[in-house]
């Protein structure tokens, strides 16, 4: 590590002493991305940096903060995940998980699920189910506005991520939004659950009883899923003679394609065999954990920064008039009409691009290999004996790739100016998101049937009265709605808000 760039190094305490000096400077219980990024800053460290992370763990690290060094690490060749991650979520997910699997595994199971999450399959066939989850959204703060409560935004969203992926996966309905769900509190408590590298104390996930409860969440959540599919599948089995006219949902699609790998030779759907149940269960899971993870967040970030930028509401707002007409009740069916219409968004869409380069819903970790390494300027430095991080907020927050990096300018993203690989929140290469468009699509039709109706603004100082913080650092870039570690990176205390109707 002696001859790679780094902060400031101890022989006898590492990096910790560095780290530290950061640290103070910012809250305790931000998201390790957001320490990362004031490291890189601070010292003014270059396209890669590396730190060790004794006595928090025995990984060397090293950050990739440039979008060609991800690249080289993610596109051009492909590093294998971390085992971290595994460690980290394995009990949300499952082991069979297309976010944890490598190799022969991955590719089968990503060609399974590819046909169902396909742009033109979301938009021309699932956009409809997506809008009516949409209107109980709208149903949901409606009733808010009038009690004029704070709520947690993001349990809200979260909420309708669940039924939306319930209803385009399964075409199974949770009602997650309406009435408690199991499946809904278990995910919770399995989130909860999750080891946390925030912090400095190293006790923090030794407690014998959190792998015990995550165990069991797991197994719940597993009998839940499993109970869920034998219906599915029952149903299907039922409607065998128009099955594949009217196939449309993903699970439909993945099943279709189980049953190409066993060479079109017929399926006992109502038992479905264990191998595609088991994998099926594990990525409904995921799919759950990834609207958890980008959609739920980045829906009260879009609303959150709106309300703080009136001219970019406004100019929202304008759009959808042009788009949909002025006739705000109406903007639902005629998404459902025409879909395509949600194409004709590039201030909205801009919106979202710039919500997600501010506040990124996760990174990739990799397991750095010998025969992968970075090159910077013509000299290569190696990558093998390294977790290898690409930090997406580090490389949002550079100023010579984004002017005025902390700003929010959704205008930025209607030009050309920004490097090819450097807007990068789903990741690139063979393994990116396998659900970005499924996200994309949710939360354009979310701002299209939300923005015109109401004004949803941060509670904060509210928020913060109740909790009472201390002296302590309580922003981030002059930001309360900083990102915590909760999985992945979620909004500090649920997102606080007030929502009122629209002027």
């Amino acid at each position: 590590m002696r001859n790679q760039p780094q902060p400031p190094f101890n022989f006898l305490l590492g990096h910790i002493l560095s780290v530290a000096k950061v640290a103070q400077t910012i809250p305790f219980d931000v998201h390790p991305h957001i320490l990362v990024s004031h490291i890189h800053r601070f010292y003014n460290l270059g396209p890669f940096f590396v730190f060790d992370t004794w006595p928090i763990s025995r990984d060397k690290v090293l950050v990739i903060a440039d979008p060609d060094l991800a690249v080289q690490v993610a596109q051009t060749r492909s590093l294998d995940k971390h085992p971290a991650l595994t460690d980290s979520i394995r009990h949300i997910v499952g082991a069979q998980s297309l976010i944890l699997t490598s190799g022969d595994e991955w590719k089968r199971m990503r060609n399974i699920f590819n046909p169902g999450f396909s742009s033109s399959h979301l938009m021309n066939v699932l956009a409809g189910v997506i809008v009516d989850e949409g209107i109980i959204f709208c149903g949901k703060l409606s009733r808010v506005t009038e009690t004029g409560e704070l709520v947690r935004l993001e349990e809200i969203a979260t909420e309708l991520t669940v039924d939306v992926i319930g209803r385009v996966v399964l075409d199974m309905e949770f009602h997650a939004q309406t009435a408690e769900n199991e499946l809904v509190s278990l995910f919770r408590e399995s989130v909860r659950l999750t080891k946390t590298f925030s912090s400095l104390n190293p006790f923090t996930n030794l407690n014998p009883i959190r792998p015990i409860r995550a165990w069991w969440c797991a197994k719940k959540m597993d009998r839940y899923l499993e109970k869920v599919l034998v219906k599915r599948f029952a149903s299907l089995e039922d409607d065998a003679p128009t099955r594949k006219k009217n196939r449309k949902h993903i699970i439909d699609l993945a099943l279709e394609e189980h049953i190409k790998e066993n060479n079109g030779e017929p399926v006992d759907i109502r038992a479905a065999d264990d191998s595609f149940k088991r994998m099926a269960i594990d990525n409904i899971k995921t799919f759950i954990f990834a609207g958890h993870d980008t959609t739920s967040s980045t829906i009260c970030y879009i609303f959150y920064l709106l309300s703080q930028h009136p001219d970019c509401m406004a100019e929202v707002r304008r759009e959808h008039d042009e788009v949909f007409g002025v006739e705000v009740d109406m903007a639902a069916e005629r998404i459902k009409q025409s879909p395509h219409l949600l194409n004709k968004l590039p201030y909205s869409t801009a919106v979202i691009k710039e919500v997600l380069r501010l506040y990124p819903a996760a990174s990739t970790i990799r397991r750095g290999d010998a025969n992968t390494p970075i090159t910077v300027d013509g000299i290569t430095y190696p990558t093998e004996s390294f977790l290898v991080w690409i930090v997406n907020h580090t490389i949002s927050r550079r100023a010579d790739i984004y002017p005025n990096p902390d700003d929010f300018q959704p205008e930025r993203f209607l030009s050309d100016d920004i490097p090819k690989d450097a807007w990068r929140p789903f990741e690139k290469g063979p393994r990116n998101c396998i659900g970005q468009e499924l996200a994309m699509l949710e939360m354009r039709i979310i701002i299209v049937l939300a923005a015109r109706k109401f004004d949803i603004v941060g509670a904060y100082d509210e928020r913060g009265r109740l909790v009472g913080r201390g002296k302590a650092p309580d922003t981030v870039y002059g930001d309360r709605a900083y990102q915590m570690l909760i999985a992945t990176a979620k909004p500090r205390d649920g997102m606080p808000v007030f929502v009122k109707r629209a002027k």
